[in-house]
């Protein structure tokens, strides 16, 4: 009997995980000017892919865009940009509008906690 091997990814999926290219130095990963992130994963990809419609093929689109994100390097300056400006839209950092709100909302109640000094 062979015993079978199985790779874990993200969360414990079998989907292998997808890792970014590492920096090289952290000022290139820094915001530009226009909020443009250089080395991103999505530079390269369609904009559509991370605005998906309300149908099946936006779900894939959605899939995809999260994937893209789980590999970039910047992705986390990218989610702080996009709950800095509020982002309403979109695929940002991983996170859909509904996340990135729960996330926002979990964050200030977080810091008023530790402002009460309740932690």
């Amino acid at each position: 009997m062979s015993a079978r091997i199985v790779r874990r990814g993200v969360r414990g999926t079998l989907l292998p995980t997808l890792t970014g290219r590492p920096a090289e130095r952290l000022v290139d990963f820094a915001p530009a000017a226009d909020s443009a992130l250089p080395g991103a994963a999505c530079a390269e990809v369609d904009p559509d892919l991370f605005f998906p419609a309300d149908d099946e093929a936006g779900e894939f689109a959605e899939r995809r865009a999260r994937q893209i994100c789980a590999g970039c390097p910047v992705r986390e300056m990218c989610l702080a940009l996009a709950l800095k400006r509020s982002e309403q839209h979109g695929i940002f950092g991983g996170l859909d509008p509904a996340e990135r709100r729960t996330l926002a909302r979990k964050r200030y109640r977080e810091t008023a906690r530790a402002k009460k000094g309740v932690a």
